[in-house]
């Protein structure tokens, strides 16, 4: 049997490293999880955010998908 957890965390931005490493950390201790993780801010593309925020032993990305326009 398997469990979906959804998560949405909103953080500050010195926080954004420590909680994707401590999630890859879980990842790697458990094999077989599968994690799919979006990460967006408002003034820097995701793109951007994803080669800023490194964690050890590196993420794999198979699918990144564009922010949505809103109008406020």
């Amino acid at each position: 049997m398997t469990t979906k957890i959804f998560v949405r965390a909103t953080m500050r931005d010195d926080l954004q490293q420590a909680w994707l490493q401590h999630l890859r950390d879980f990842d790697t201790k458990h094999p077989g999880c599968h994690f799919d993780v979006g990460i967006d801010g408002p003034e820097e593309p995701m793109a951007d955010m994803l080669r800023r925020l490194q964690v050890e032993p590196g993420l794999t990305f198979t699918e990144l998908f564009k922010r949505a326009k809103w109008d406020d």
